[in-house]
């Protein structure tokens, strides 16, 4: 879309165009879109399933560009190693981390043709990548942890002596 075709649509629709945009792109490449608000503050989490508890990155309006995409901070040393963001980008990248979202940076996204949108997405899906690894990790632990418990209980079972 040219700046042209995006002044003739209009700066509302071209912001709900780039929004929805950026929400399809993540969901096509796995992610699952959850509709949420924060008190007047509509915007969409971007997990990799419904039922986890992580949001990877999410998608808000702006008021100076067309969206605005708020990720980890892992996510945003991996855009900053590969020289996808810097200083002096004539784009906002705010701290956002005291929001308590989950999210550290928040990303200024000009218009769906936005060439940091498809970076945004890769270096979001190494992050859940990793996310998904430790957690697997972590379930596994957590039912090695279990069985042994089980079976320290067995054995204490089997030496107690029964009362009659």
């Amino acid at each position: 879309m040219s700046t042209t075709e995006s002044e003739q649509i209009g700066k509302q629709e071209m912001k709900r165009q780039t929004k929805a945009f950026i929400v399809e792109s993540f969901t096509n490449k796995g992610f699952t879109a959850v509709e949420r608000s924060a008190g007047a503050v509509n915007y969409v989490a971007l997990k990799p399933d419904a039922e986890s508890p992580f949001v990877i990155a999410s998608v808000y309006g702006d008021r100076r560009g067309a969206a605005s995409i708020w990720v980890k901070d892992e996510c945003f040393e991996i855009l900053k190693d590969n020289g996808s963001v810097k200083a002096g980008d004539d784009r906002n990248i705010k701290d956002v981390s005291f929001f308590k979202r989950g999210m550290d940076w928040q990303v200024e996204i000009h218009d769906l043709n936005d060439d940091l949108i498809p970076k945004i997405i890769d270096a979001s899906i190494i992050v859940m990548d990793s996310i998904i690894k430790l957690e697997h990790e972590r379930a596994m632990e957590k039912e090695a942890k279990r069985l042994a418990a089980q079976e320290r209980e067995e054995r204490m079972a089997a030496k107690r002596k029964t009362p009659f």
